[in-house]
């Protein structure tokens, strides 16, 4: 019986061991994937502060470009322009009062 029993806990320590090996391992596999989400979140975060800036950047420049194209045109063409805004002040008024 002694040796059944003794047999029985070698078979209990390697048993262990394996455990312990396995959590390790699978500690080690939970950080390695930890960090690699890090990084692909990193990634997705500097490519949407990337796109940002750049769509900021075109916005910036189309209105810049817009608003010397009514600059030009008030200055060839004030009279018309003059009316216009009249006519926008007309119904922006008419549509306050309404509501």
């Amino acid at each position: 019986m002694n040796a059944k029993n003794e047999q029985a806990h070698n078979d209990f320590d390697e048993l262990k061991a394996t455990i312990e090996k396995l959590t390790a391992d699978v500690s080690a596999m939970s950080h390695s994937l930890a960090n690699l989400l890090k990084a692909g979140a990193g990634r997705a975060a500097d490519d949407i502060r990337d796109g940002i800036k750049s769509a900021a950047g075109d916005i910036s420049d189309k209105g810049k470009a817009s608003k010397e194209a009514i600059e030009m045109t008030v200055r060839e063409r004030p009279f018309q322009s003059l009316l216009a805004a009249f006519g926008v002040g007309l119904l922006i008024a008419h549509l306050c009062r309404k509501h």
